[in-house]
C-alpha cells in the first residue's frame, strides 16, 4: 500500500512538471498562428480539449485579428466557424452573412459534412429574430442525420455527439473527454496539444477525486441516515453540476463551496417540502435568519443536529477563504435566507 502511494505521488508530480513543459509548446504554437483559418481551428481546438483557459490573453489576441481581417467568405465551413467563435466570445457578428449559401430557391446548398456541422453548430448560437439560423438547423439537422449511417468514425462520432448536443451546449469536461479520441485519430493533429489535453484531463481527474472525498466525508459527518433519513442523498451528482458550472482546477475551492450549497438547499426543500409542519417550518425559517446557535431552542430535536453543523460550515467557508474574501460568505447565508422565506411562504399557501 506504502509503495503505492509513493509511485501514484511520483506519478502525480511528473504529470505536473511534463504539463508546465508542454503548456510553453503550445504557447509558442498559439502565438505562431497568422492566418485565419489556421487561427480558428486551432482556437476551436484548443476550446474543446479545454486548453483555452490557459491562454486567455493570446486567444482574446487572435480572435481580435481574425475579426479585423478579411477571409473566404465563400468557405461555409471557415465562415460558419468564424461565426461561432466569434458569437461565442462575444463579438457583434451578422448571421446575413449566411444568405449568400442559398440557392435561388432560398434552400441552402451545402455538400460536405464539416461545412454541415460547423453550419449547425454556429445556428444554435442565434438570437431571437434570425430566420437564416432557424432554417439552417432544420436544414443541417436533416442533412446530417441522412448522413450519419453513411460516415465512419471520426466523423460518425462527431455527428453524433452534434445531434445529441450542439456544441455549445455541451458540458466542458464531457466534450474534453469526448473530444480528445476524436482528436487523437485526427491526421492534422500537433503531438504537443494532444499531449496536453490528456495530462490536463487526468489532473483534473484527480483535483475531482479530492474534492469528492472531501465532500461525502462532509456529508457523512451530517449524518443523515440517522438525523434525516428523508433527505435525498445526490451529493456526488451535485458535484459533478458544479463540474460542469466550473470545471478549471483553479475553481476547486468554489465547486467545493457550491456543492454544499446546492446540498443545503436540497435539504431545505426536503424539509420544508415532504417532512416537517407549517409551525417547524416557520421556526426553521426565523432559525435561519437568526444564523445563531441560540436558534436552536427554537427548533424541534431532528433539526437541531443539522442547524448547528450549517453553522459551522459557514464558519469553514470563511476560514477557507483568504480574509479580504471571507466577507462574501455574507451573500451565501442571505441567499440561504430567502431561499428559506421563499420555501416556508409555500409551505403555508
Amino acid at each position: 500500500m506504502v509503495e503505492t502511494c509513493v509511485f501514484l505521488n511520483l506519478q502525480h508530480a511528473y504529470m505536473k512538471e511534463r504539463v508546465q513543459v508542454v503548456k510553453e509548446e503550445v504557447r509558442k504554437v498559439v502565438k505562431g498562428s497568422s492566418e485565419v483559418p489556421e487561427i480558428l481551428d486551432l482556437v476551436i481546438t484548443l476550446q474543446r480539449l479545454g486548453l483555452d483557459s490557459y491562454y486567455e490573453t493570446e486567444i482574446n489576441d487572435l480572435l481580435c485579428i481574425v475579426y479585423n481581417t478579411d477571409y473566404n467568405d465563400k468557405d461555409l465551413h471557415l465562415v460558419s466557424l468564424r461565426f461561432y467563435l466569434l458569437r461565442k466570445n462575444g463579438y457583434d457578428v451578422s448571421s446575413d452573412m449566411f444568405q449568400h449559401f442559398k440557392d435561388k430557391e432560398g434552400s441552402f446548398v451545402a455538400d460536405d459534412v464539416r461545412s454541415l456541422l460547423s453550419l449547425y453548430n454556429a445556428a444554435f448560437l442565434r438570437t431571437h429574430g434570425e430566420k437564416v439560423l432557424d432554417e439552417a438547423i432544420v436544414f443541417t439537422t436533416n442533412r446530417l442525420r441522412s448522413e450519419l449511417e453513411h460516415l465512419k468514425s471520426p466523423a460518425a462520432d462527431e455527428v453524433s455527439l452534434a445531434l445529441n448536443t450542439p456544441l455549445f451546449r455541451r458540458v466542458r469536461i464531457l466534450e474534453i473527454r469526448n473530444y480528445i479520441p476524436i482528436y487523437e485519430s485526427a491526421t492534422t493533429r500537433n503531438e504537443s496539444i494532444l499531449e496536453f489535453a490528456k495530462l490536463n484531463f487526468n489532473l483534473l481527474q484527480l483535483i475531482y477525486c479530492e474534492e469528492l472525498k472531501s465532500i461525502t466525508g462532509w456529508w457523512k459527518e451530517l449524518n443523515v441516515e440517522s438525523n434525516l433519513s428523508f433527505i435525498r442523498d445526490r451529493i456526488v451528482e451535485m458535484h459533478f453540476w458544479m463540474i460542469g458550472a466550473c470545471s478549471e482546477p483553479h475553481y476547486s475551492l468554489s465547486r467545493i463551496i457550491l456543492t454544499k450549497m446546492i446540498a443545503f438547499i436540497t435539504i431545505l426543500d426536503d424539509i420544508f417540502d415532504t417532512y416537517a409542519t407549517t409551525e417547524e417550518s416557520m421556526m426553521l425559517a426565523k432559525a435561519i435568519y437568526m444564523c445563531n446557535e441560540t436558534a436552536t431552542v427554537l427548533l424541534p430535536k431532528y433539526m437541531k443536529d443539522f442547524y448547528l453543523y450549517y453553522l459551522k460550515t459557514f464558519d469553514s467557508f470563511e476560514e477557507a477563504l483568504c480574509p479580504n474574501k471571507s466577507y462574501r460568505v455574507c451573500y451565501l447565508k442571505e441567499l440561504v435566507k430567502v431561499s428559506s422565506r421563499i420555501l416556508s411562504r409555500d409551505k403555508m399557501a
